[in-house]
């Protein structure tokens, strides 16, 4: 696998635990606000905020992971070599 999959891989797979992670404090947040859960510094509005945030990056990283791994490893410049190469 070149470096650009191996790169657009690994921001697939950050993706999907941001959003593990987003739907554990969705769950936190559920026992805060039933008062299942004594969380004494933070409100469960805290914890929402969180979870979107958290959901909302990863969704971001599994969706456009092909877009932002292009972005740091450009496509043109590695074509344009390669062809200088062949003639």
């Amino acid at each position: 696998m070149t470096p650009f999959l191996w790169f657009s891989l690994s921001l697939r797979i950050i993706g999907a635990w941001t959003i593990v992670t987003g739907l554990e404090m969705a769950v936190t947040a559920f026992n805060v606000t039933r008062g299942l859960s004594n969380a004494l510094e933070y409100s469960a509005w805290a914890f929402f905020n969180q979870t979107i945030a958290h959901l909302v990056i990863g969704l971001v990283l599994v969706k456009f992971a092909p877009l932002l791994a292009q972005w740091a490893y450009p496509r043109a410049k590695a074509s344009l070599q390669e062809e200088g190469a062949e003639a």
